[in-house]
């Protein structure tokens, strides 16, 4: 029977002590604060794992990096999908539509204001355009005879 692998418990600095520390910018382990100094004398960049894209009202895209993905983090691949919509990008002409996720975004309880938007009709008409592009209902297969 293999032994399994055990991660690395030791700084990733001096190979030498087990690690206490984390950088906060690239999750490096080290152990002391002398690993710390010689780490951040080097080359420090975060570690990136995902892209989202955002897109404006006239339908032009940016891109931003995200340091922390979550279950809820949506695919570069689906964020592509909604870029690209017709019809998302006609929904997002629309002022008031564009008004109220400002207010669901900006406000300190999201699920409170996303509870009154959801009252809205554009709103509605908005998150189900959204929702059967990021995750299409499921094609009727045709019954043959």
């Amino acid at each position: 029977m293999e032994a399994m692998e055990q991660p690395s418990m030791s700084c990733e600095i001096c190979n030498n002590t087990d690690f206490r520390y984390k950088c906060p910018t690239c999750r490096l382990k080290y152990c002391s604060v002398s690993c710390y100094r010689t780490h951040r004398e080097k080359s420090c960049e975060p570690k990136l794992e995902e892209i989202t894209i955002e897109i404006d009202r006239k339908g032009n895209s940016s891109y931003h990096q995200v340091l922390f993905p979550t279950d809820d983090t949506v695919s570069l691949e689906t964020l592509e999908k909604l870029s690209e919509s017709k019809e998302l990008k006609k929904l997002l002409q629309n002022p008031h539509l564009c008004d109220i996720i400002k207010e669901v975004d900006s406000h300190p309880n999201p699920k409170l204001m996303m509870s009154r938007a959801m009252r809205e009709p554009i709103f509605t008409e908005f998150t189900d355009v959204c929702l059967n592009i990021a995750e299409p209902p499921p094609q009727e297969e045709q019954l043959s005879d």
